[in-house]
């Protein structure tokens, strides 16, 4: 029996829900997506930033008040904008892991105290980097641009296109595609490039919509074993199948809601990083952010409650609010 199981009437009022949602012009139009450098270092910018950008609960930025994805995109316009080392790819390549992480300590320090690097896993995330670099040098001459021409632009293409390509390198090995998705994403909001195959895209799924998608209840866990678990927080072995389930539920809410599959990360990763976290809107009338992430990317008349609180399972049923993400240990996400 199958411990989870995609409750399809769920995911269509969820779809509903969103359907007449619109997404903030402004949260396109910030720095990151603005940067003023050459077209090979704003891909490059984006490579490694999302490289690097997985199970960042710890990373904040005290003073600026920006946490975990917001904090890496300001290290790194500031690393485009200098066209600095850790962009480039023939200089992560000969360069150590320990050397490597030092630097990015360094970038993600407070007023230069690196003793105050709030950016954990700094050796793995090095190692991703350099990794990285090795492939694009020793493949690709050195160029983010280059896989992209070479994949014509295709997600899948008889095993040749980006998905294929990228899973090459550790950093991009999540056969669920999340940082790879995330990567292409961003690179089209910037107007780096336009996919040819959207239909083919895999939904970007982190924790914290899992965490959302199980609340909601558009994903229920049917073995009392794992909800358990997930209640417990107890680490597991993998998230699977739950975390297809979520990217299953994720194609059934947007095919309904009308929204791109790209979309379903804006509407439902602000949601989890504010409204649905260790507190929730819909009963303790505070989110986890200062201020709100979803406010910033959604446009709602009014938050004083979450959009989805006349139809989540866990606004009203506390068994589905006390629900956590799948606690792993990975750098998929």
């Amino acid at each position: 029996m199958n411990p989870v199981a995609l409750n399809d009437r769920q995911c269509r009022l969820v779809a509903k829900a969103i359907k007449p949602l619109t997404l903030k012009k402004d949260f396109y139009n910030r720095p990151y997506l603005n940067v003023d450098a050459e077209k090979e270092t704003r891909f490059r910018m984006h490579f490694f930033a999302v490289a690097i950008c997985h199970q960042t609960h710890q990373l904040y930025h005290p003073t600026l008040n920006i946490y975990g994805w917001d904090f890496i995109e300001h290290v790194f316009v500031k690393l485009a904008q200098s066209n600095d080392q850790l962009l480039h790819p023939d200089f992560l390549k000969v360069t150590s892991v320990s050397e490597i992480a030092s630097k990015l300590a360094a970038e993600f320090s407070h007023n230069g105290d690196v003793v105050k690097c709030s950016l954990d896993r700094l050796d793995e995330r090095a190692k991703l980097m350099k990794d990285a670099a090795e492939f694009l040098c020793n493949k690709f001459d050195g160029k983010v641009s280059e896989i992209f021409k070479r994949s014509n632009n295709t997600l899948i293409s008889d095993g040749d296109g980006l998905y294929a390509k990228l899973s090459q390198m550790e950093a991009f090995a999540d056969p669920q595609q999340k940082k790879t998705t995330f990567l292409i994403k961003l690179l089209e909001e910037d107007g780096l490039v336009k996919i040819q195959d959207p239909e083919n895209f895999i939904p970007i799924m982190d924790y914290h919509m899992q965490r959302v998608l199980l609340r909601l209840g558009c994903v229920e866990i049917t073995d009392d074993t794992l909800r358990q678990k997930i209640l417990d927080r107890t680490t597991l072995d993998t998230d699977e199948p739950i975390r297809q389930l979520c990217i299953d539920a994720f194609k059934m809410i947007a095919e309904n809601s009308g929204h791109p599959i790209t979309k379903m990360n804006d509407f439902f990763w602000s949601l989890g990083r504010s409204c649905c976290h260790e507190t929730t809107l819909c009963t303790d009338k505070i989110c986890s952010k200062t201020p709100c992430t979803f406010t910033e990317i959604v446009e709602v008349p009014d938050h004083s409650k979450c959009v989805f609180q006349e139809i989540c399972k866990g606004a009203t049923n506390e068994s589905y609010r006390n629900l956590w993400q799948p606690v792993v240990n990975t750098h998929f996400y």
